[in-house]
């Protein structure tokens, strides 16, 4: 009886692992003229989502949720008003995101190549916080703490592809804080009690 639990369980793990590999989610950005680009979102099944567009100093240049699921999204952007430089695109859906580096200029626009990355995992067990996360642009990946929109510490984890580190939170004080992490495409936080 253990045995049958055992392979039905496999196979569950392997059906989840089968469709995870042939999820059909496509992000596509088509220079238009020389300071225009149409970007084109495409998920095989309806999906909450969200846009957003950041200078090389991470400041937000658009942003753009759906307010329900959506199989498709096409906007038209015009970067004239934009200095020349690099930017962030990022389409975040469920704990995933497609991401691409954009080089405007007055000339063009020109898109990097489409780069999928996961959320980061958070876990608290008392006064220790693990976090997981996949970095598929194996660039430095920092995390800081926040408490009332003040910073209290940070540290870089590494560029290594998957990164698992346990962040010791026992030298703070009691309260809530806002745990940011930092990778090549953009932040991604969540909220720890101490």
């Amino acid at each position: 009886m253990k045995t049958k639990r055992n392979i039905v369980t496999v196979l569950a793990v392997l059906i989840a692992a089968i469709g995870f590999a042939t999820e059909k989610v496509k992000m596509n950005v088509i220079p238009l003229g020389s300071e225009k680009a149409l970007v084109a979102f495409n998920a095989e099944n309806p999906t909450n989502f969200e846009v957003t567009i950041k200078n090389d100093l991470s400041e937000m240049v658009y942003y753009y949720k759906s307010k329900k699921a959506e199989q498709a999204y096409r906007e038209k952007f015009d970067f004239s008003n934009l200095d020349d430089g690099k930017y962030f695109l990022c389409v975040n859906y469920g704990n995933k995101s497609l991401n691409s580096e954009l080089t405007v200029t007055k000339k063009e626009v020109q898109a990097g190549p489409v780069y999928q990355s996961m959320e980061p995992y958070f876990s608290q067990k008392g006064n220790k916080l693990n976090v997981s996360f996949l970095n598929s642009a194996q660039k430095p990946v920092y995390i800081n703490i926040y408490r009332d929109e003040e910073h209290v510490t940070g540290a870089k984890l590494g560029r290594d592809f998957t990164i698992q580190k346990c962040v010791n939170l026992s030298n703070l004080e009691e309260g809530k804080y806002k745990v940011v992490l930092s990778d090549w495409y953009g932040e991604h936080s969540c909220e720890v009690q101490i």
